[in-house]
């Protein structure tokens, strides 16, 4: 998606006007008729989610290009190693967090199957499918009681309670072929799809809260193959390599919780999606047992490397927290530019493979009425709306509204996303205007690319007479000593006006002292070289430079 920007060949009068208008310096009088004010406002976007680490449908064109797992993971992390590390421990999952009560049953796989048993404190209740037992949590306890026959019967209480089932890794007395566990919350159904567990074990833990007891439900199954069994991020009918990239990516995050230790709110390392920490989407039975689910449970078992390790995205010999977004704008989003925290392996890279058609979030639009509009940014109207920083990646890191009276409020890309729930900070465009441009990926048509350059020009697209500005970006993937020129247009053709050299970060800036003469137009880009040949450019860049009064 290209952005579009004046013609350098029109009269400088023109450009000048243009550049007023689009930087917000013009507005409308404070006398302006409501029929002038734009009646929504078209947020044409990409991608769906934070942008952070591996692009789930960029995976998925990788994999259409051939490319193995490990390659797609390395390339989302940089500066990792994709090896096998130990995975056999038990990881602990909050399926049920601070709940009233819950109610669980057994139920039979194979014939034979169906036996549960339920222990609290030195009781030891051994039953079958027709026993259906509750867990009511009160303060340092929770209570257990068993219904069968329509008879209920107090089983007594204890500081935590644990149930188990035939067919497991360890089923206690519960003895005989596979069975299923379902559990339910105070105000579900067990005949409802859904919430049903092969593997491990689970715990009913009571925990203190402001609202009273409440009662955490966690099921304990181990890492390497009863955990990523249950995990439900991609489909069952993706291309093996991408459903392996996703299986290493859920397992090397999965060993950084459990490295992180439990988490006292929940008793858990992590929940199974549904929050409060919104992690990795685990569904039990449900993923393994669903259509095509046979070829999830393969691409599990081809990421072993014994039966007690895994392969895994290691930085300096530790698994990391591989994040991963369904998709972007092309770029994935560094992990400081999103949250704050700069993490060596969650830099900005290539993402153009999620741009392709099979993804329908590649691109979007919302329509936002002008009163909603007004009321997002807290003005009396809104006049004009204008993206005037992005970050690296491309996603919208400022956007100013100004409203007729002259008042200009600005947001900062995540706020406008929360505050208009949109499907990511990747928007493109506003009513066809793009702002600061949108660094392209040279092979964003579909190419193999193995280098892409972003290029930000600030502190605004129209300097006035004597300003300096500057020019920023970034080499992806992240490399150090990467030329990288600074190129004006001048009588058609492209001249270099200054060139650098990337730093570790694959980033690199320019600076130009003065903004000369007034009413003057430059087109900038930058690109790439490597061995003298152009490898990568960014998208142009129009500068109009104001006079000073």
């Amino acid at each position: 998606m290209a952005a579009y920007f004046p013609d350098s060949r029109r009269a400088a009068p023109i450009a000048l006007l243009l550049g007023l208008l689009l930087s917000g310096v013009l507005v409308a009088s404070p006398g302006a008729r409501a029929a002038e004010l734009p009646a929504n406002f078209a947020l044409v976007g990409s991608g769906w989610g934070h942008g952070v680490g591996m692009s789930q449908w960029g995976a998925y064109g990788m994999a259409k290009e051939g490319r193995d797992a490990a390659t797609i993971v390395a390339h989302y992390f940089a500066n990792t190693e994709v090896l096998a590390t130990p995975d056999d421990m038990d990881i602990r999952v909050g399926v049920l967090i601070q709940v009233p009560s819950a109610q669980v049953r057994s139920e039979v796989l194979e014939p034979g199957g169906g036996a549960i048993e339920v222990t609290v404190g030195a009781s030891v209740v051994v039953g079958g499918p027709a026993d259906a037992f509750s867990f009511t949590p009160s303060a340092g306890s929770v209570s257990v009681q068993r219904t069968a026959g329509g008879v209920v019967t107090d089983l007594g209480s204890a500081p935590t309670a644990t149930v188990r089932w035939a067919g497991t890794r360890a089923p206690g007395t519960a003895v005989g072929p596979a069975t299923l566990l379902n559990v339910t919350g105070p105000k579900a159904r067990f005949d409802t799809p859904g919430h049903r567990y092969r593997y491990g074990y689970f715990e009913m833990v009571p925990v203190a809260t402001a609202a009273g007891p409440r009662l955490n439900v966690v099921n304990s199954v181990r890492v390497h193959e009863e955990y990523l069994y249950g995990i439900s991020e991609v489909s069952n009918s993706w291309p093996a390599a991408a459903m392996q990239a996703q299986v290493i990516a859920a397992r090397s995050y999965a060993l950084a919780k459990v490295k992180n230790g439990i988490r006292k709110t929940c008793s858990c390392h992590l929940d199974d999606g549904d929050g409060p920490y919104s992690d990795q989407f685990f569904t039990g039975w449900a993923k393994p047992s669903s259509a095509l689910g046979n070829l999830w449970v393969d691409a599990v078992n081809a990421t072993h490397a014994s039966e007690t390790t895994g392969i895994a995205v290691l930085y300096q010999g530790v698994p990391v927290s591989t994040f991963y977004t369904s998709s972007t704008g092309g770029m994935t989003q560094a992990s400081k530019d999103a949250w704050g925290g700069a993490l060596p392996f969650a830099v900005s890279v290539d993402d153009h493979w999620s741009l392709i058609p099979q993804n329908t979030n590649s691109s979007w639009t919302v329509n936002v009425p002008q009163a909603r509009m007004a009321s997002v940014f807290g003005l009396p109207d809104v006049g004009a709306l204008n993206i005037t920083e992005r970050y690296v990646s491309g996603a919208v890191k400022k956007i100013r509204a100004t409203a007729t009276d002259g008042t200009a409020k600005e947001l900062s890309g995540t706020g406008l996303l929360t505050r208009l729930k949109l499907k990511s900070t990747y928007v493109v465009s506003v009513n066809g205007d793009a702002g600061v441009p949108v660094a392209v990926p040279v092979a964003a048509t579909g190419a193999p690319a193995t280098m892409t350059v972003s290029m930000n020009i600030g502190p605004t697209m129209t300097p006035k007479e004597g300003a300096s500005l500057k020019f920023r970006g970034q080499v992806a993937p992240a490399t150090a000593g990467i030329q990288v020129d600074r190129q004006m247009l001048v009588d058609g053709v492209w001249k270099t006006v200054a060139t650098k050299t990337t730093k570790a970060n694959g980033r690199y800036s320019f600076k130009v002292k003065k903004s000369v003469p007034a009413g003057a137009v430059y087109n900038y880009r930058v690109v790439v070289l490597q061995n003298g040949a152009v490898v990568a450019q960014s998208a142009e860049g129009v500068v109009t430079v104001l006079p000073k009064k």
